[in-house]
C-alpha cells in the first residue's frame, strides 16, 4: 500500500509540475507574442513615414489646442491668486467727522466679523498721496484744508465677493461712513471669464477628442484594408479575434501616445518662446511674472489621454471593420 501511494504522489506531483510548467511557457509566449507584435507595428509605422508624421501631427495638434487654452486659464488664475491687496473695502468718511466719531469706528471695524486688517488715512495723509501721485507738486500747498475725506482701507479674511458685499453693507450703516466702495470688480470680471475659459476647455477637449478618435478609426480602417489577405490566412490556420486585433491596438496606441509626446513638445516650446517677450514686458511694470508650462500631472494627463484616444479609436475600427473579413 505504501509503494502505491509512493508511485500516486508522485504523478500527482508531476502532473501538478507539467501544469505550472505549462502555465509559465504559456505566459512566456504571450509575453513574447506583445513584444514581437509591438516591434512589428513599430516597424510598419516607419516604413510608412509620411503617413505616419499626417496622423501623429493631427493627433497633437487636436491635444496641444485645449492644452494650451488649459495653460493659459492656470496662468491667469495663477496672476489672480495673490489678490488679497486688491479685495479690500474702501471706506469714506463723511466731511467734519469728529475724531471721537473716527475712534469708535475704529474699534466697530476692528471687532467686525469677516475683516482681517483695518488702516486708517487722514485727510492730511490722503492730500499727500494724491500730492505725489497726481503730479500737481506744491500747487496744492495753497489749499487751505484737505478737500479729501478721511478714508479706513479694510481688509476681508476672503476674497469671495458675496462675503465682502456682506461686509460692506454692515460697515455703510455704522455712524459717520459715508460711502463703502468694493475694490474687486475687476476681479469678478476676471473669473468670469476663467469660468467661460475653463468651458471652453472642456467643450473643445471632448470636440478635439472626437477628431482624435475619427483620425485614427480612419489610419485603422486603411490598415485593416491593405493587410485582408493576411487577415484571411491568419484565421485559416486557427487565429484567434484577439490575436488579430492585437497589431492593430498597438498601432493606436502608439499613434495616441506619440501624439501626445508631440503636443507636449510644442507646449513646451511655445511657453518658453513667449516667456522672453513676458519676461521684458512684466519688467517694465516691475514684475517677475513669467509662464508656467506644464505640470508633471498635466504632461501626464496629456500623454495618457493621446494613448487613451488612440486606443479607442483603434479598437472601434477594428470591431467594425474586422467583422467583415472571413475566410
Amino acid at each position: 500500500m505504501s509503494k502505491k501511494n509512493n508511485k500516486e504522489s508522485k504523478k500527482n506531483r508531476l502532473a501538478t509540475g507539467n501544469a505550472t510548467l505549462t502555465a509559465v511557457d504559456r505566459l512566456r509566449g504571450e509575453i513574447t507574442n506583445h513584444r514581437v507584435t509591438l516591434v512589428q507595428s513599430l516597424r510598419d509605422m516607419v516604413l510608412e513615414p509620411l503617413q505616419t508624421a499626417m496622423t501623429v501631427l493631427v493627433i497633437a495638434i487636436a491635444l496641444a489646442l485645449p492644452g494650451a487654452l488649459f495653460l493659459a486659464v492656470e496662468n491667469l488664475e495663477r496672476l489672480s491668486g495673490n489678490v488679497k491687496a486688491s479685495t479690500q473695502l474702501t471706506v469714506f468718511l463723511e466731511f467734519g467727522v469728529e475724531e471721537k466719531t473716527i475712534e469708535t469706528l475704529e474699534i466697530q471695524l476692528q471687532t467686525l466679523v469677516g475683516v482681517s486688517s483695518i488702516s486708517y488715512i487722514s485727510p492730511e495723509q490722503a492730500l499727500t498721496e494724491f500730492q505725489v501721485l497726481s503730479g500737481f507738486g506744491s500747487t496744492l500747498d495753497y489749499l487751505a484744508e484737505s478737500p479729501l475725506p478721511a478714508v479706513f482701507v479694510v481688509q476681508p479674511d476672503s476674497v469671495k465677493l458675496d462675503r465682502a458685499g456682506e461686509i460692506a453693507d454692515q460697515i455703510s450703516k455704522l455712524s459717520g461712513v459715508d460711502q463703502v466702495q468694493i475694490d474687486m470688480q475687476w476681479l469678478q470680471r476676471l473669473r468670469s471669464m476663467l469660468e467661460i475659459g475653463e468651458k471652453l476647455i472642456t467643450a473643445l477637449s471632448i470636440t478635439l477628442g472626437l477628431g482624435v478618435l475619427l483620425a485614427v478609426a480612419n489610419t485603422i480602417r486603411m490598415a485593416i484594408q491593405s493587410r485582408t489577405d493576411e487577415i484571411i490566412v491568419i484565421r485559416l490556420v486557427g487565429g484567434t479575434d484577439g490575436y488579430v486585433r492585437r497589431p492593430f491596438l498597438y498601432t493606436g496606441l502608439i499613434f495616441g501616445l506619440s501624439g501626445g509626446l508631440v503636443s507636449v513638445l510644442l507646449l513646451w516650446g511655445s511657453v518658453n518662446w513667449l516667456n522672453s517677450s513676458i519676461e521684458v514686458l512684466a519688467s517694465l511694470y516691475e514684475s517677475r511674472f513669467v509662464l508656467h508650462g506644464l505640470s508633471i500631472w498635466s504632461l501626464l494627463g496629456i500623454l495618457g489621454g493621446g494613448a487613451l484616444l488612440g486606443l479607442l479609436g483603434s479598437w472601434v475600427a477594428v470591431r467594425r471593420h474586422l467583422r467583415g473579413i472571413e475566410p
